[in-house]
């Protein structure tokens, strides 16, 4: 079934919206700017796709709507593969055989609900061949296969060049694989619109005989018939070649009440030459809502006349009259035996009137009068009687008689029908280049897509890298700065500061052996021996840990064995005391703690024996110290200042700090200092 334009109407929008759409997601990215700028490959595909529009924009173009006429050739078929020695197949044979050089074909179309189908019943593979009288093969002319594979030829016609020359009385199209129905997955179609067979400019096709193999005939035999595949209508529209500078698109005579009024046109041929046929073109529907083929006659009457008189001066001799259907956009031929005469007069008996209450129309876009190939009325006056001078038409755009004899269809120039479907052909192949080229680019641009991804992944790491590895190499480079400066003071005390010292203390021992001991000299030597053993405190502190510092139990008994010189003392430490290592920051704040606690027994205690305990758990480093000295007062050892120095390093350290003492029972001072654990030093072998 054909529907009226106007049902497909909202299809064609969707598609214009579709077309916007598209237009709209074009604009350039960051990926394809990305591209255009680093490959040369694209802007060569950029630079061939800009110079595609010019080319395509002077090839005909493909209709999308109704074009009308007849529906052309279809079968049914129960399999898609056709049996063992059966055919899906179509003939035509035309009564002699003649050299073929081109043969077309036109696929099917179909409009319904769902809108254009505009290969209907094209089968997905199917071979062509020229045949003799008897239908054997004389030559192959293609083999196509994954035909509706193709991603741009949506109703164009299949053109093949025959060169050199076949003769030939019959052209053969078999199909191979054929496609399921749309309304029928059991049924398979086999259809084409129309079939062409050129021997020069002659399309012998029409003169021949068409014949289906295999199969059963479509249903609607007003839209679909053997017949039909070759009577030179296709839904393609007329063969024009755009052309926007063409303003006349036709004549149209004036309305009419009735659709058996009259209305004519003479055609002056300017000589009196002999012609065979009359060739007429619809014209334009000038609303949407019109069919095709609007205002082309039911019935006419083609008459000659030597003088182009009218009334009883002139003498008008009926050369053919005709019963038309409507055919569309299509062109009409009607030939008739060869005559003689200068004037031509197409009337119409009767006219094309679809509705009641809408008037009736005599309306062509051209007029050609032609002997063979030759178009005798080209630029010849036309006249009518009751034409509508110089209406204008929608699109600003003319109704005049000069249109009928310009050589232009209502859009562009018309051209002969084997040249029309070799541009189409040509509009095919840009088509399909500019698909390769689109895709390619897509290609090209998500490539670049890709590299700009990666790249700008592989920058992230890059500067994730550098924003974590400077630091910690400033960081490293720092800390390596910072232990020069501590091992060259650590190097200077120990070696200027630590030698003045003993020095000193020396000199303090044999002043006493020259002289009788004295008090002050007793008060150098201590204070000298103590500054020893403090800076030697500061220069282990200084220095880095490592395997050759002693650790800090080792370091912790040997400033015991300094301080507490003149007293009896124990240092005793389990396995794990002697492997543990703290954080500097600690280390330096419990040997403040240590060596306070050791100078308040030797001020203050007035102990004659210490014990010095150390203990690592798994939990806890823990230091006990206790003397027999004589103790300090309960009330003293509330105040706040008592033991304050000590009290500070213990919060300092963050550990848990008790005072047991009794008045002539001594001291004893616990200090637990909870453990982060580090890695421990190895075992110190002899430890007790």
């Amino acid at each position: 079934m054909v529907l009226p334009l106007r049902f497909q109407f909202p299809r064609c929008l969707t598609l214009a919206c579709l077309m916007a759409g598209t237009a709209m997601a074009a604009e350039t990215g960051w990926d394809e700017r990305l591209a255009q700028t680093f490959s040369a490959r694209l802007k060569e595909i950029q630079k061939a796709l800009d110079a595609l529009p010019q080319q395509l924009d002077c090839l005909p173009r493909m209709p999308i709507d109704d074009q009308g006429g007849t529906g052309g050739f279809a079968s049914v078929h129960p399999r898609a593969v056709p049996e063992h020695n059966a055919r899906n197949a179509v003939e035509i044979r035309w009564p002699v055989s003649i050299p073929v050089d081109l043969v077309a074909l036109v696929p099917a179309r179909r409009y319904d609900a769902g809108g254009l189908d505009p290969h209907y019943g094209l089968p997905d593979a199917f071979t062509v061949e020229l045949i003799d009288s008897k239908g054997a093969r004389v030559a192959c002319v293609a083999r196509e296969k994954n035909v509706r594979a193709h991603p741009v030829r949506m109703g164009h016609p299949f053109v093949y060049q025959v060169s050199p020359p076949v003769e030939a009385a019959g052209l053969r199209i078999s199909a191979d694989r054929l496609h399921p129905d749309p309304e029928s997955d059991e049924t398979f179609v086999h259809a084409w619109a129309e079939a062409f067979v050129f021997e020069g400019e002659r399309n012998v096709a029409r003169d021949g005989q068409v014949q289906g193999l295999g199969g059963v005939s479509m249903s609607a035999p007003w839209h679909w018939n053997a017949a039909y595949l070759i009577d030179g209508q296709t839904p393609l529209g007329l063969p024009e070649i755009p052309d926007d500078a063409h303003r006349n698109i036709g004549w149209i005579s004036e309305g009419r009440t009735k659709a058996d009024s009259p209305a004519a046109l003479t055609v002056d041929l300017a000589a009196s030459v002999s012609f065979d046929a009359v060739r007429l073109l619809p014209a334009k529907r000038p609303t949407s809502d019109l069919p095709s083929g609007f205002g082309f006659p039911r019935k006419l009457v083609i008459s000659t006349s030597a003088t182009g008189e009218s009334g009883e001066r002139g003498e008008w001799s009926v050369l053919a009259e005709r019963e038309l259907s409507n055919p569309g956009h299509n062109p009409v031929l009607l030939p008739f035996a060869a005559s003689r005469a200068r004037y031509l007069k197409i009337e119409a008996t009767h006219l094309w009137k679809a509705f009641e209450s809408y008037p009736a129309f005599f309306a062509l876009s051209e007029v050609e009068v032609l002997i063979g190939n030759e178009n005798l009325a080209f630029r010849k006056p036309v006249r009518s009687s009751d034409g509508m001078l110089n209406l204008i038409a929608p699109g600003g755009r003319f109704w005049s008689t000069s249109a009928l004899s310009d050589g232009f269809g209502p859009d562009g120039r018309l051209v002969p029908t084997r040249e029309w479907l070799t541009q189409l052909d040509r509009r095919l192949q840009l088509e399909t280049r500019r698909h390769a080229l689109t895709v390619e680019a897509a290609g090209l641009v998500h490539g670049w897509r890709r590299a700009g991804l990666a790249g700008s992944w592989l920058l992230g790491l890059v500067g994730t890298f550098l924003i974590i590895f400077l630091p910690l190499r400033y960081r490293r480079h720092a800390n390596r700065e910072l232990l020069k400066v501590r091992e060259r003071i650590a190097s200077d005390l120990h070696d200027e500061v630590g030698s003045n010292l003993g020095s000193i203390q020396m000199f303090a021992d044999l002043a006493e052996g020259r002289a009788d001991p004295s008090d002050d000299l007793k008060r150098i030597q201590r204070i000298a021996a103590e500054t020893v053993s403090a800076v030697r405190d500061i220069v282990w502190l200084l220095r880095p840990q490592g395997d050759h510092r002693i650790g800090t139990a080792e370091h912790l008994r040997e400033t015991s064995s300094i301080l507490l010189e003149t007293l009896e003392w124990q240092f005793v430490a389990n396995e794990a005391a002697w492997q543990e290592e703290l954080p500097d920051e600690a280390t330096r704040h419990l040997f403040l703690f240590f060596r306070e606690a050791l100078h308040n027994i030797l001020r203050h205690a007035r102990a004659s024996r210490v014990e010095i305990h150390l203990k690592t758990t798994r939990s806890d480093f823990q230091l006990v110290i206790s003397d027999d000295g004589v103790g300090i007062d309960p009330a003293r050892l509330e105040r706040p200042a008592t033991l304050h120095a000590l009290r500070q390093r213990a919060t300092a350290l963050g550990a848990e700090f008790q005072i047991d003492s009794r008045p002539a029972e001594g001291t004893r001072l616990t200090l637990n200092i909870p453990l982060e654990r580090k890695p421990s030093r190895p075992a110190r072998k002899g430890a007790t």
